[in-house]
């Protein structure tokens, strides 16, 4: 299942599950909360709470909390590439780029930040970047149905 989110619509091709009610969400913040108290320096209950308050739409809030949780395990590829997304989903897309890089330094094989740094690429008009990031993915992934939407997102790009 693809997880499409605001404005960019990044992606994941992960199955991500069904979506949990708001009051859930709120309840497992409320959980992290507590964690955090008792730990201050879980960097995974950090990088799930930025979760939930994605799930929120409060992108603004998940930032920090992935910074904390790159602060605190500054080799976490998934909290930057966590990062990156809500980044985007702000329209912050250098931002999000740059985390996106670091995510692909830290895992060369992140199919997802390939494909959602091409995205951010294509939404700045970055042609030839964004091109290269879903070639990339093409290479790298296995699924016909995400090869097809990279070859679509090249064809759009070179037009």
């Amino acid at each position: 299942m693809v997880a499409s989110l605001v404005q960019v619509s990044c992606v994941s091709t992960e199955e991500t599950g069904v979506a949990l009610p708001d009051e859930e969400i709120e309840r497992a913040i409320e959980e992290y909360d507590e964690a955090i108290r008792l730990n201050p320096n879980d960097a995974i209950a950090y990088k799930n709470r930025g979760t939930a308050y994605r799930n929120l739409g409060q992108f603004e809030r998940a930032i920090e909390d992935y910074a904390e949780a790159i602060r605190l395990n500054p080799n976490d590829a998934i909290a930057y590439y966590s990062r990156g997304t809500d980044y985007c989903n702000l329209g912050q897309f250098e931002r999000g780029i740059k985390d996106y890089t670091e995510a692909i330094h830290l895992n060369p094989d992140d199919v997802d930040a390939y494909y959602n740094r091409g995205l951010a690429y294509k939404l700045q008009d970055k042609k030839a970047e964004a091109v290269a990031d879903f070639e990339k993915f093409i290479d790298l992934i296995d699924n016909p149905q995400w090869i097809e939407t990279a070859r679509k997102q090249i064809e759009e790009l070179s037009k």
